[in-house]
């Protein structure tokens, strides 16, 4: 799909107002990129409404790479999102180095060399930023997005190391770009089947979506913590964020679906990928404790628990989700379901509800998506990511994974 029509709406969409960036820069720790060493690439799209806070969710997720990766190097790539020179004191106080400065835009070709420029494998690739069903991730100007019918989007296989992940921290990510990503590259790809919204952790311990009446009055933001990775880290002002789908089905101006999910779906074509990819975003994703590759199993379920069950200021669905995945209750129940909505169902490659999208319609101002039923099976996804995620955690205590 071709059409770069974009309406602004919620977290997903761009905001019209925002003044349009001109500039982008790629950072990397160390400073010195070695040719052939594993490197995890994260992508921060224009924040637009957002401001810098996709730019942030990146810092975070490269300091969790660090903590728990410390073999790997790290690349961030993203647009100026406001101010150039605070984008870089940003970095730079997380430990950056700035390797190149462009006045242009990141357009989808750039994107592409950036990461072929480095000379080495990555590791894992993920995006955070604003994307939707209809025409795709937005790197910077919302009329040129990267889709998944792009001839850049299918090259970005050929960069990614055999044993990689890729994750669309984004709204709407899984309907297309995680499937038609995973078909391409043969690589486990995340995916979001609703919107995305931030989460920050907060005094409990806990992560909540960000929206203020979202977690309970008592609570406040944490300061100094540890409770994310090792190193004291300042989670102050809205500086410690990260992404998750939404506990409800997508509703807003670029659609009306029927269904959803309410933790990133893994699509692979190789089944035996999975249980290693979920274990390797698992320990990729900030959690609510510091984890490393020695990490014993139920500090592992502790941080799966949290990634796969739902936020709520209650926490009672999280808490009914935590006493299923404890006592294994997916395995009897398979159709097992903590999404406040019908969920959809999905298999490793496909799922039996998809979207479909009429361009014309955005002209007029009508919602231009809308989710299409192919078969009214029952949704199993919950039961079989926490099936598979189980059988990672064997091969993980036993050291077989290859990560």
């Amino acid at each position: 799909m071709n059409f770069k029509f974009i309406l602004g709406a919620f977290l997903c969409l761009s905001g019209i107002a925002t003044q349009k960036a001109h500039a982008y820069f790629i950072a990397s720790e160390p400073a010195t990129i070695r040719a052939g060493v594993p490197t995890d690439v994260f992508v921060a799209g224009f924040g637009a409404d957002q401001g810098n806070q996709f730019l942030k969710t990146a810092i975070l997720a490269a300091k969790v790479s660090r903590d728990r990766f410390p073999e790997r190097q790290r690349v961030i790539i993203s647009p100026v999102n406001e101010y150039f020179e605070a984008e870089r004191s940003m970095l730079a106080n997380a430990g950056f180095g700035f390797r190149k400065a462009d006045k242009d835009e990141l357009v989808k070709s750039r994107l592409i060399l950036a990461m072929r420029y480095l000379n080495a494998p990555i590791s894992s690739l993920q995006f955070f930023g604003h994307a939707n069903t209809y025409n795709g991730f937005r790197l910077q100007d919302k009329r040129d997005r990267i889709n998944h019918e792009d001839e850049e989007f299918a090259q970005i296989g050929s960069l990614l190391a055999p044993n990689a992940i890729v994750v669309f921290n984004s709204c709407n990510s899984g309907w297309l770009l995680a499937p038609t990503g995973a078909k391409l590259w043969r690589r486990p790809v995340f995916g979001s089947m609703t919107s995305s919204d931030f989460h920050e952790p907060m005094s409990d311990g806990q992560w909540y979506e960000h929206n203020p009446g979202s977690f309970p009055e008592n609570l406040s933001r944490i300061g100094q913590t540890t409770s994310v990775i090792r190193q004291s880290l300042d989670c102050g002002t809205r500086k410690c964020l990260r992404l998750r789908p939404v506990n409800t089905a997508y509703y807003d101006d670029f659609g009306r679906f029927s269904k959803g999910l309410g933790f990133y779906k893994v699509f692979s074509p190789v089944e035996s990928l999975i249980p290693q990819a979920l274990i390797h975003y698992t320990l990729l994703s900030p959690t609510v404790t510091p984890l490393s590759k020695q990490s014993s199993r139920q500090e592992m379920i502790n941080a799966v628990v949290d990634w796969m069950c739902p936020v709520d200021k209650s926490s009672k669905k999280r808490n009914a989700c935590r006493e299923a995945i404890e006592t294994k209750a997916y395995e009897t129940n398979r159709t097992i379901n903590f999404f406040s909505g019908t969920p959809v169902a999905c298999g490793n490659t496909t799922c039996a509800t998809i979207v479909k999208c009429n361009v014309l319609k955005a002209v007029v101002g009508a919602v231009p998506c809308k989710t299409v039923d192919l078969d009214d099976t029952k949704s199993t996804v919950f039961s079989d990511q926490m099936r598979q995620i189980m059988k990672g955690l064997d091969l993980f205590e036993a050291g077989q994974l290859k990560l």
